[in-house]
Protein backbone atom coordinates (compact mmCIF):
# COMPACT_ATOMS: atom_id res chain seq x y z
CA UNK A 1 0.00 0.00 0.00
CA UNK A 2 1.55 3.29 -1.12
CA UNK A 3 1.07 5.96 1.49
CA UNK A 4 1.37 9.73 1.36
CA UNK A 5 1.93 10.37 5.06
CA UNK A 6 3.43 8.53 8.03
CA UNK A 7 2.44 9.39 11.60
CA UNK A 8 4.59 8.24 14.50
CA UNK A 9 2.51 8.41 17.68
CA UNK A 10 -0.93 8.18 16.08
CA UNK A 11 -2.99 6.57 18.82
CA UNK A 12 -3.40 9.55 21.14
CA UNK A 13 -3.33 13.32 21.39
CA UNK A 14 -2.16 15.44 18.49
CA UNK A 15 -0.97 12.44 16.48
CA UNK A 16 -4.42 10.87 16.55
CA UNK A 17 -6.01 14.13 15.43
CA UNK A 18 -3.52 14.52 12.58
CA UNK A 19 -4.31 10.99 11.43
CA UNK A 20 -8.06 11.54 11.61
CA UNK A 21 -7.89 14.84 9.73
CA UNK A 22 -5.69 13.37 7.00
CA UNK A 23 -7.94 10.32 6.57
CA UNK A 24 -11.03 12.56 6.39
CA UNK A 25 -9.34 14.50 3.59
CA UNK A 26 -8.87 11.27 1.63
CA UNK A 27 -5.12 10.90 2.16
CA UNK A 28 -3.39 7.51 2.29
CA UNK A 29 -1.85 7.21 5.74
CA UNK A 30 0.54 4.84 7.48
CA UNK A 31 0.96 4.82 11.25
CA UNK A 32 3.79 3.38 13.31
CA UNK A 33 2.27 1.88 16.46
CA UNK A 34 3.65 -0.06 19.42
CA UNK A 35 0.16 -1.55 19.80
CA UNK A 36 -1.24 -2.32 16.33
CA UNK A 37 -4.50 -3.68 17.76
CA UNK A 38 -5.16 -0.39 19.55
CA UNK A 39 -4.35 1.53 16.36
CA UNK A 40 -6.75 -0.59 14.29
CA UNK A 41 -9.45 -0.27 16.96
CA UNK A 42 -9.14 3.53 16.85
CA UNK A 43 -8.65 3.95 13.10
CA UNK A 44 -10.21 0.85 11.54
CA UNK A 45 -9.06 -0.21 8.09
CA UNK A 46 -8.64 3.38 6.92
CA UNK A 47 -4.90 3.39 7.58
CA UNK A 48 -1.93 1.12 7.02
CA UNK A 49 -0.72 0.05 10.48
CA UNK A 50 2.95 -0.79 10.88
CA UNK A 51 4.09 -2.41 14.13
CA UNK A 52 7.09 -0.67 15.66
CA UNK A 53 8.60 1.52 18.33
CA UNK A 54 10.70 4.67 17.99
CA UNK A 55 13.29 3.15 20.33
CA UNK A 56 13.79 0.33 17.78
CA UNK A 57 15.61 1.88 14.81
CA UNK A 58 14.88 -1.08 12.50
CA UNK A 59 11.13 -0.94 13.03
CA UNK A 60 11.13 2.81 12.36
CA UNK A 61 12.92 2.20 9.07
CA UNK A 62 10.27 -0.34 8.01
CA UNK A 63 7.51 2.29 8.31
CA UNK A 64 9.17 4.86 6.06
CA UNK A 65 8.70 4.88 2.30
CA UNK A 66 10.59 6.97 -0.20
CA UNK A 67 7.40 8.27 -1.81
CA UNK A 68 5.83 9.61 1.39
CA UNK A 69 5.27 13.37 1.38
CA UNK A 70 5.69 13.88 5.10
CA UNK A 71 6.41 12.13 8.38
CA UNK A 72 4.93 13.45 11.63
CA UNK A 73 6.84 12.70 14.85
CA UNK A 74 4.24 13.15 17.60
CA UNK A 75 5.35 10.50 20.07
CA UNK A 76 5.90 11.30 23.75
CA UNK A 77 7.29 9.34 26.68
CA UNK A 78 4.76 7.23 28.58
CA UNK A 79 4.88 5.57 31.98
CA UNK A 80 5.55 7.57 35.12
CA UNK A 81 2.87 8.28 37.68
CA UNK A 82 0.02 8.84 35.23
CA UNK A 83 1.00 7.04 32.03
CA UNK A 84 2.05 10.30 30.35
CA UNK A 85 5.68 10.23 31.35
CA UNK A 86 5.33 12.42 34.44
CA UNK A 87 8.27 11.66 36.74
CA UNK A 88 9.37 8.78 34.50
CA UNK A 89 13.10 8.11 34.52
CA UNK A 90 15.36 10.59 32.77
CA UNK A 91 16.76 7.80 30.58
CA UNK A 92 13.30 6.63 29.50
CA UNK A 93 12.21 10.14 28.56
CA UNK A 94 15.41 10.78 26.59
CA UNK A 95 15.21 7.43 24.81
CA UNK A 96 11.76 8.29 23.45
CA UNK A 97 11.70 12.07 22.98
CA UNK A 98 15.29 12.53 21.78
CA UNK A 99 16.67 9.20 20.57
CA UNK A 100 13.33 8.36 18.96
CA UNK A 101 13.60 11.41 16.73
CA UNK A 102 17.25 10.57 15.96
CA UNK A 103 16.20 7.07 14.91
CA UNK A 104 13.49 8.51 12.68
CA UNK A 105 15.80 11.01 10.96
CA UNK A 106 18.52 8.40 10.40
CA UNK A 107 15.97 5.92 9.04
CA UNK A 108 14.53 8.54 6.68
CA UNK A 109 17.97 9.28 5.28
CA UNK A 110 18.78 5.61 4.84
CA UNK A 111 15.51 5.05 2.95
CA UNK A 112 16.09 7.95 0.57
CA UNK A 113 13.11 9.86 1.95
CA UNK A 114 12.71 13.19 0.14
CA UNK A 115 9.60 14.52 1.85
CA UNK A 116 9.32 16.68 4.95
CA UNK A 117 9.59 15.77 8.64
CA UNK A 118 7.09 17.62 10.83
CA UNK A 119 8.11 18.06 14.45
CA UNK A 120 5.67 19.46 17.01
CA UNK A 121 7.57 21.27 19.73
CA UNK A 122 7.13 23.63 22.67
CA UNK A 123 7.21 27.43 22.67
CA UNK A 124 10.28 28.80 24.41
CA UNK A 125 12.05 25.45 24.65
CA UNK A 126 15.39 27.21 24.20
CA UNK A 127 14.60 29.98 26.69
CA UNK A 128 14.52 30.06 30.47
CA UNK A 129 11.08 30.46 32.02
CA UNK A 130 9.11 29.27 35.03
CA UNK A 131 6.97 27.01 32.84
CA UNK A 132 9.91 25.38 31.09
CA UNK A 133 11.61 24.74 34.43
CA UNK A 134 8.38 23.20 35.72
CA UNK A 135 8.07 20.90 32.68
CA UNK A 136 11.71 19.94 33.08
CA UNK A 137 11.03 18.92 36.67
CA UNK A 138 8.08 16.65 35.92
CA UNK A 139 9.69 15.22 32.76
CA UNK A 140 13.34 15.15 33.70
CA UNK A 141 15.69 16.38 30.99
CA UNK A 142 12.85 17.36 28.66
CA UNK A 143 14.23 20.82 27.79
CA UNK A 144 17.60 19.41 26.76
CA UNK A 145 15.89 16.71 24.70
CA UNK A 146 13.72 19.24 22.86
CA UNK A 147 16.61 21.59 22.12
CA UNK A 148 18.95 18.84 20.94
CA UNK A 149 16.42 17.07 18.75
CA UNK A 150 15.50 20.33 17.03
CA UNK A 151 19.19 20.95 16.37
CA UNK A 152 19.67 17.43 15.00
CA UNK A 153 16.73 17.77 12.63
CA UNK A 154 17.92 21.15 11.33
CA UNK A 155 21.39 19.74 10.66
CA UNK A 156 20.11 16.53 9.05
CA UNK A 157 19.93 17.79 5.48
CA UNK A 158 16.27 16.70 5.31
CA UNK A 159 13.37 19.06 4.73
CA UNK A 160 11.46 19.86 7.92
CA UNK A 161 9.10 22.16 9.76
CA UNK A 162 9.21 22.66 13.53
CA UNK A 163 6.01 24.09 15.01
CA UNK A 164 6.22 25.24 18.62
CA UNK A 165 2.94 25.33 20.52
CA UNK A 166 1.86 26.66 23.93
CA UNK A 167 -0.27 24.66 26.37
CA UNK A 168 -2.62 22.34 24.46
CA UNK A 169 -6.34 21.94 25.22
CA UNK A 170 -9.13 19.68 24.04
CA UNK A 171 -11.26 22.58 22.82
CA UNK A 172 -12.95 22.04 19.43
CA UNK A 173 -11.24 23.18 16.26
CA UNK A 174 -12.18 26.37 14.49
CA UNK A 175 -13.29 28.37 17.54
CA UNK A 176 -10.32 30.74 17.69
CA UNK A 177 -8.04 32.92 15.64
CA UNK A 178 -4.62 31.45 14.93
CA UNK A 179 -1.48 33.58 15.01
CA UNK A 180 1.98 32.55 13.86
CA UNK A 181 5.12 34.29 15.10
CA UNK A 182 8.87 33.92 15.01
CA UNK A 183 10.26 31.40 17.47
CA UNK A 184 11.42 33.98 20.00
CA UNK A 185 8.79 33.70 22.73
CA UNK A 186 8.94 32.29 26.25
CA UNK A 187 6.47 29.69 27.45
CA UNK A 188 3.98 31.08 29.96
CA UNK A 189 0.85 29.71 31.62
CA UNK A 190 -1.48 32.01 29.67
CA UNK A 191 -1.45 31.14 25.94
CA UNK A 192 -3.23 27.99 24.87
CA UNK A 193 -4.33 26.34 21.63
CA UNK A 194 -6.58 23.40 20.88
CA UNK A 195 -4.94 20.18 19.76
CA UNK A 196 -7.26 20.12 16.75
CA UNK A 197 -6.09 23.54 15.58
CA UNK A 198 -2.49 22.51 16.23
CA UNK A 199 -3.01 19.40 14.09
CA UNK A 200 -4.51 21.52 11.32
CA UNK A 201 -1.45 23.80 11.18
CA UNK A 202 0.94 20.84 11.26
CA UNK A 203 -0.83 19.29 8.28
CA UNK A 204 -0.73 22.57 6.35
CA UNK A 205 2.98 22.85 7.13
CA UNK A 206 3.55 19.39 5.70
CA UNK A 207 2.06 20.25 2.33
CA UNK A 208 3.20 23.72 1.35
CA UNK A 209 6.61 25.02 0.26
CA UNK A 210 6.29 28.18 2.39
CA UNK A 211 6.84 26.07 5.52
CA UNK A 212 10.07 24.44 4.33
CA UNK A 213 12.96 24.51 6.82
CA UNK A 214 11.22 26.85 9.23
CA UNK A 215 10.67 27.00 12.99
CA UNK A 216 7.81 29.11 14.31
CA UNK A 217 5.58 29.71 17.33
CA UNK A 218 1.85 29.14 17.27
CA UNK A 219 -0.77 31.02 19.29
CA UNK A 220 -4.54 31.30 19.38
CA UNK A 221 -6.81 34.09 20.55
CA UNK A 222 -10.47 35.05 20.52
CA UNK A 223 -11.72 35.76 17.04
CA UNK A 224 -12.62 34.20 13.74
CA UNK A 225 -10.74 31.11 12.64
CA UNK A 226 -8.49 31.95 9.66
CA UNK A 227 -8.67 30.22 6.31
CA UNK A 228 -5.88 27.92 5.16
CA UNK A 229 -4.69 30.68 2.85
CA UNK A 230 -4.49 33.17 5.72
CA UNK A 231 -2.45 30.73 7.82
CA UNK A 232 -0.07 30.09 4.95
CA UNK A 233 0.35 33.82 4.40
CA UNK A 234 1.51 34.10 8.02
CA UNK A 235 3.91 31.19 7.63
CA UNK A 236 5.33 32.80 4.50
CA UNK A 237 6.38 35.83 6.58
CA UNK A 238 8.55 33.65 8.83
CA UNK A 239 12.16 33.51 7.60
CA UNK A 240 13.72 30.11 6.96
CA UNK A 241 16.17 28.81 9.55
CA UNK A 242 19.78 29.71 8.92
Amino acid sequence: MKTQFCIVGATHGTGLLITQQLVQSGAMVRVLARNPDKARQLLGNRVDVCHGDVTDACSVCDAIAEEQRAIFFTVAATGGIDGRGLFASKATIRNVTYQGLINLVDAARSRGFEGRIILPSVIGADRSSVMIRFLDKIKSGLQRNIIEREMYLRASGLDYTIVRAPILTNAPAGDANIRIARATNKLTAGPKISRSDFARVLILASQENVASRKTFDLFSSKGVAPSDEQILEQIEQIPADI
